[in-house]
């Protein structure tokens, strides 16, 4: 009995986190929020026939794709210039610090902070433009789709691409130097040398990276609410947002926990396709 006892304590918690909610919530997504009466599947078909659903779906597609995009590619190549570039060893320290800085900072403080830098009356980065001579009006960050979405897209940019630079730099310092100098005299340039030799170290690292952000992306929730609150319109309304409306301002429990199901299944779908191909870049 002795490994049972062991094994559980964790389990029992596990079931009590996990299971015991999903099971819950499963249940009610069959059920009418109102009576408890049982309905079936009622409330998924009214999700194929819901268009703000699909809209914030859509949004949050957009802005996964361009937070993963613009996240890895910046943090990577940050740090190949880092890396190639920097050699003292306090420099590279101080660096280190400064880019922990936002990634300890709440959500919540980037979303006030944010929204306080993109205001159009007294916003530094209005009067920095206008300073610059780059706009003659006030510039309306919030107030329009495109750059609501170009301010939400910011912050997270600001706030988890050190994560990805963090991780690409830890990954070229594995990187043998035998090997990059090899190629080095076999006369590989920059390009060369980072496709063929530093590449390969990173594939794994960088695959990680993407399930460790698009699960974070994909819940976006704290500094959206404080900065947008999904406006204008339902543009930056996504999915976190969405059954958050649903279910705590509306408290039709059973219609969001039907959606949080369809979320949990296209998440599931994209974690098993990620999943596997870094099953087989590991086993590379």
């Amino acid at each position: 009995m002795t490994p049972y006892l062991l094994v559980a304590p964790p389990v029992l918690l596990l079931a009590a986190l996990v299971i015991y909610p999903l099971v819950y919530n499963v249940v009610l997504s069959l059920r009418n929020y109102r009576t408890g009466e049982f309905v079936g599947l009622h409330n998924f078909a009214r999700a194929f026939d819901d268009p703000l659903f699909f809209a914030s779906l859509r949004a949050t597609g957009v802005y996964v794709s361009w937070a993963l995009a613009t996240e890895i590619l910046l943090g990577l190549a940050l740090a190949l210039l880092v890396h190639r570039t920097i050699r003292s060893g306090w420099a590279r320290t101080l660096i280190y610090v400064l880019f922990f800085i936002p990634m300890v900072t709440p959500p919540v403080v980037a979303g006030v902070i944010a929204r306080l830098m993109y205001s159009p009356n007294y916003g530094v980065i209005n009067v920095a433009l206008a300073k610059l001579g780059l706009i003659d009006t006030e510039i309306l960050w919030l107030s329009e789709p495109g750059t609501a979405m170009f301010a939400v897209l910011s912050v997270d940019v600001w706030q988890w691409m050190p994560f990805v630079f963090l991780v690409c730099f830890a990954g070229l310092q594995s990187v043998p130097m035998d090997t990059v100098e090899a190629a080095r005299v076999d006369g590989a340039g920059g390009w060369r040398l980072f496709r063929h030799v530093e590449l390969p170290y990173l594939r794994s690292l960088l695959m990680l990276v993407v399930v460790f952000r698009f699960t974070d992306t994909f819940r976006v929730f704290d500094h959206v609410q404080v900065l947008t609150g999904g406006g204008p319109g339902a543009s930056t309304e996504f999915l976190s947002l969405y059954l958050y409306r649903i279910a705590f301002k509306f408290f039709n429990l059973s219609y969001a926990a039907a959606l949080s199901l369809f979320v949990l299944a296209v998440a599931s779908v994209a974690f098993a396709v990620l999943g596997r191909y870094l099953g087989k870049e590991v086993g590379e």
